[in-house]
C-alpha cells in the first residue's frame, strides 16, 4: 500500500509538472511567433525581424535594460543578506518570526504603498521630521520614489523578498545537528564563528539559486516600478506592459520581442545556476 501510494504521489507530481510546463512552452511559443510578426488575427503573416530591430534600435531600450538589472541585482543581494541574518535571529530566537511572516502576508503592491506612506516626502517620517524643525518642508526630505534612484523600488524587491530567503534558510538552519552547534558552544564559538564556520557552509549552495529566483522575479516583474519608479526610464517589464496596453494591436509583437529578451535573461540566469551547482557538486566529490 505505502509503494502504491508513494508511485501515485509520484506519478500525480509528475503530470502536474508537465502540465506546468506544456502551458508555459504554449504561451511561450504563441510570444514567439507574434514577435517574428506571425500574428494572423490582426493581418501578420509574414516572417520578419522588424519588431527586433524596432525594439533594439529604440534608444530607450538599452537604458530599460540596465535599469531593470540595476534594480533586480541590487535588490536580489540585499534581499538574500537580509534573509541570511533575519532567518539566523529567528533561530537563535534573538528577533521574532513576525518580521518574517508580515512581508511575506503583504503583496508587493501593498508593501509598496506601505513604503510611500512611510518614507515618501509627504510620508510619516518627513512630517516628523518637520514637526522637530530637522527639515524645512517637505520637499527638503530625500526623494526615494518616482527617480532614477529607484531606491523605494529596491526597498520593495528587498524586503519581500528578504522574508522569502529568510524562510529558506530558516528551513535549512532547523536541519542542522544540534550537536554541532552545542559542541561549538561548548568549545567558546560566539556567535559569528557558528553562523561562518557550521551554518554558512549548509547555506551557501542555497544562496545562489535563492538569489537567481529573486532576481528572475524582480526583473520580469512590471507593478512595483510602474506604480512607484520613474516614467524614464522604465524597466523593462513596465515598458513591455505599456507596449502591450495600447489601444492598437500593432504594438503587441514589440511588447512580446521585449518579453522574449527577458525570457533569454532567465535562461541564461538558471544556465548560470546549473553551472554554479554543478561547480559545487564536483568540490564535494
Amino acid at each position: 500500500m505505502g509503494r502504491r501510494s508513494t508511485k501515485l504521489e509520484n506519478l500525480l507530481s509528475c503530470t502536474g509538472l508537465m502540465l506546468i510546463l506544456l502551458l508555459i512552452l504554449i504561451g511561450f511559443s504563441k510570444s514567439l511567433l507574434i514577435s517574428f510578426g506571425l500574428f494572423k488575427e490582426v493581418g501578420l503573416d509574414s516572417f520578419t525581424f522588424d519588431f527586433y530591430k524596432e525594439v533594439l534600435n529604440d534608444k530607450t531600450f538599452i537604458s530599460s535594460l540596465i535599469f531593470s538589472l540595476k534594480i533586480s541585482v541590487i535588490s536580489s543581494i540585499l534581499a538574500v543578506i537580509i534573509g541570511i541574518f533575519l532567518s539566523y535571529g529567528i533561530f537563535n530566537s534573538k528577533i521574532y518570526d513576525i518580521y518574517l511572516k508580515i512581508p511575506v502576508i503583504l503583496p508587493h503592491i501593498i508593501m509598496a504603498i506601505l513604503l510611500v506612506n512611510i518614507f515618501s516626502q509627504t510620508g510619516v517620517i518627513a512630517r516628523v521630521f518637520y514637526k522637530l524643525n530637522l527639515v524645512d518642508d517637505s520637499h527638503s526630505f530625500v526623494q526615494f520614489f518616482y527617480n532614477k534612484s529607484a531606491v523605494g523600488v529596491i526597498l520593495t524587491y528587498a524586503i519581500k523578498g528578504g522574508a522569502y530567503a529568510g524562510m529558506v534558510f530558516l528551513g535549512i538552519y532547523r536541519n542542522i545537528g544540534s550537536n554541532q552547534l552545542a559542541a561549538a558552544k561548548n568549545l567558546g564559538a560566539s556567535d559569528w564563528q557558528e553562523f561562518y564556520y557550521i551554518i554558512f557552509p549548509f547555506i551557501k549552495k542555497e544562496t545562489i539559486a535563492t538569489f537567481i529566483i529573486l532576481f528572475n522575479f524582480s526583473i520580469s516583474s512590471y507593478e512595483v516600478p510602474l506604480l512607484i519608479g520613474p516614467t524614464s526610464p522604465r524597466t523593462l517589464a513596465a515598458k513591455s506592459y505599456i507596449e502591450f496596453t495600447k489601444n492598437s494591436f500593432s504594438y503587441k509583437p514589440k511588447a512580446l520581442v521585449i518579453n522574449i529578451f527577458l525570457s533569454l535573461i532567465g535562461i541564461v540566469s538558471l544556465i548560470i545556476l546549473y553551472l554554479a551547482e554543478d561547480k559545487n557538486y564536483e568540490k564535494d566529490f
